[in-house]
């Protein structure tokens, strides 16, 4: 082979190399999903992806309590905890969270070297009545994992270098930690588009068995939940209940799933109250503001103004949905009476 030809590819083989260890080396210093490290001072970062950066944020940042749950969790604003409760909060929600969800995550919270005062757990009883075991969205190992062999799935990605590292430096944009994942929080509120939205049902089944999704219920809290409130018993686990509106539960009173899913939550909270490190909130009898369509945005989603008012309760010591473990089956009995009972004709949009 020419000697010419033969410089040019050796030339070709070590600008590619040298390439690749530039771009590798680009990856680990900004460290855009904090996997490596947090954040560095003057360093733009985009913080909008769950699956992907909390794994970073929760091994690397420096926080005293986390909030937990799905998208009903992530209109809080964390410098709200910090103002009413003194709490470096991060926020490590999932879209859809599942049990197995928060399992994931709450993996890397319990080995951070960050002492965790608090614990904020939303639950969904549409997830964990289903088969454990399940996420919301398939799970990246690579950034899951100790495996150093498969971060090559970070440190040579495209969408990693254009858009959270190179982009964010070039337009000067940051979010602000205390709003990552504010994917609600600019979805507009009303009934008209509650109603866009909502299928009303066209047909009503007998209600299913109260005791239909025990087994799956048991099984999500006994592997994904409770290892964590038992291994951390210096932790407050703050666990609430979301504020769906009228029409989630007229839906789940037509598909039959209505006593099957409050008797759930009773076993939830029963469970629950055998730990002495936690407190429940129930905010789903607030019967004024989950009949007022225009505090939502679909048939779930509440408007962020609830979850400042959340916020503010937790604070308090005297929250009117606050339940115990001598109230809660009254206020589950007084809550399922309600419902079997709701005009349910006269909230549809």
């Amino acid at each position: 082979m020419n000697v010419k030809y033969k410089g040019y590819i050796r030339f070709f083989f070590i600008s590619f190399l040298l390439l690749i260890l530039a771009v590798i080396l680009m990856v680990v210093v900004v460290d855009p999903f904090f996997h490596y490290h947090a954040p560095i001072e003057g360093v733009n970062y985009i913080i909008d992806d769950q699956i992907y950066q909390n794994p970073g944020i929760a091994k690397n940042f420096e926080y005293d309590s986390v909030i937990l749950g799905s998208s009903m969790t992530v209109n809080f604003d964390t410098d709200l905890f910090a103002q009413t409760m003194g709490l470096h909060t991060v926020k490590l929600s999932y879209n859809a969270a599942y049990p197995k969800d928060n399992d994931n995550i709450m993996r890397f919270v319990k080995d951070s070297p960050n002492q965790i005062r608090q614990v904020f757990l939303g639950i969904d009883i549409y997830t964990y009545k289903t088969m454990p075991g399940i996420t919301a969205y398939p799970v990246p190992e690579y950034l899951y994992d100790d495996n150093l062999i498969n971060d090559v799935s970070y440190l040579l990605n495209k969408d990693v270098l254009l858009d959270y590292i190179l982009m964010p430096q070039v337009r000067h944009e940051s979010t602000p930690l205390n709003e990552i994942y504010y994917f609600w929080h600019y979805v507009p509120c009303g009934e008209e588009y509650v109603a866009a939205s909502y299928a009303r049902p066209e047909e009503f089944v007998d209600m299913l068995p109260t005791g239909t999704y025990r087994d799956n219920i048991e099984k999500n809290m006994q592997s994904c939940i409770l290892p964590y409130i038992k291994f951390m018993p210096d932790t407050q686990f703050t666990v609430f209940f979301p504020p769906y509106s009228i029409l989630y539960w007229y839906t789940r009173y037509a598909d039959g799933n209505l006593e099957a899913e409050l008797e759930g939550e009773r076993q939830i909270m029963e469970q629950l109250f055998a730990c002495p490190n936690v407190r429940v909130y129930y905010f789903q009898n607030d019967y004024d503001f989950i009949t007022d369509l225009n505090n939502y945005s679909d048939y779930t989603h509440y408007t962020h103004e609830m979850n400042d008012q959340m916020t503010r309760w937790f604070a308090e010591d005297d929250c009117p949905y606050e339940v115990s473990a001598e109230n809660y089956e009254a206020v589950l009995d007084a809550m399922k009476e309600w419902l079997e009972k709701c005009d349910y004709e006269k909230y549809l949009p």
